[in-house]
């Protein structure tokens, strides 16, 4: 269950309960057509790692944004493997990312940029790892582009090829520098929808002091508990290698409070705490409307 005290913090930004229910129901929605447990289009997802698999994918993140009245936009990439000479016996990575632009209300030219991995584990629903954090910032995102004022432009995109070296993010993050665009942060969610103990914890990993203040200060107001980590192991890594500045947040990955299904044809959407991942959604759609319109 959804705690109280909590609850009745972020009906600030759903101002009723059956708002509320209403974006669990979404999330459920998305979760179970992107992992498998409904069938989408004739088509079930079961997985997402094969070159199909990510395709059928694409074409569902694709409808979703359409849904919504946005453009979908891809990033198509090649990527050479780690170790140069390995491209002589195996073929270059090959992918593409899905994107969306929200623009700004209030003319700007900085973005904030919300991401989160879809693919997965070969033979695996990936319903939290990563359908969760896909759910989160499509969520974010719809809510996004509702609001009557924005003082930046949002970019939400889902990174191709996570769980293959980090490629996809690697590849955006070059596409953001060769268009030179004034990205002020970048937002990575990777598995949102485990919380065995029920206190709504999540993990910021490696945050930068601004952002690390912003996510403190939301979740003081919203009784939500948060700790910081060193974790460097998923697609904020690439944007700050590329000197952007980035943060992490997911479940209590490092506190082992964590889905212990990841990367196994378990990881269900029977596993997905929809409780939690809501409130972790509406937690960060506050977070970053104070980033780009600041506190009102």
């Amino acid at each position: 269950m959804i705690r109280i005290a909590t609850l009745i913090c972020l009906l600030h930004a759903y101002t009723s309960y059956g708002q509320l229910e209403a974006l669990i129901k979404e999330q459920q929605k998305f979760i179970g057509e992107f992992s498998g447990a409904i069938e989408w289009e004739g088509m079930s997802l079961n997985a997402r790692s094969s070159p199909e698999e990510r395709e059928t994918a694409r074409i569902y993140l694709e409808s979703q944004i359409q849904s919504i009245g946005l453009k979908p936009q891809r990033q198509s990439y090649k990527m050479p493997n780690l170790n140069q000479f390995i491209d002589i016996l195996f073929a270059p990575f090959k992918g593409a990312n899905v994107y969306m632009i929200i623009p700004a209300t209030n003319k700007s030219n900085e973005y904030l940029v919300l991401g989160a991995h879809f693919d997965s584990e070969v033979d695996c629903p990936g319903a939290i790892d990563n359908a969760s954090g896909s759910a989160l910032i499509y969520s974010v995102g719809k809510m996004f582009n509702s609001l009557d004022e924005r003082n930046m432009n949002v970019i939400i995109v889902f990174f191709d090829q996570e769980e293959e070296e980090l490629i996809g993010s690697q590849a955006f993050a070059k596409y953001l520098k060769s268009e030179e665009l004034n990205i002020h942060s970048v937002h990575t969610f990777d598995m949102v929808g485990w919380d065995e103990d029920g206190d709504g914890e999540m993990e910021l990993e490696l945050p930068t002091p601004e952002l690390e203040k912003a996510y403190f200060e939301v979740a003081s107001r919203l009784e939500i508990p948060l700790y910081v980590t060193s974790i460097n192991s998923t697609d904020h890594h690439s944007f700050r290698q590329a000197g952007f500045q980035a943060i992490g947040i997911n479940e209590a990955y490092g506190k082992r409070d964590t889905s212990p299904y990841k990367d196994t044809p378990d990881d269900t959407y029977e596993t997905v705490n929809f409780n939690y991942l809501a409130e972790s959604t509406l937690y960060v759609y506050e977070v970053i409307k104070e980033i780009v319109n600041g506190s009102d």
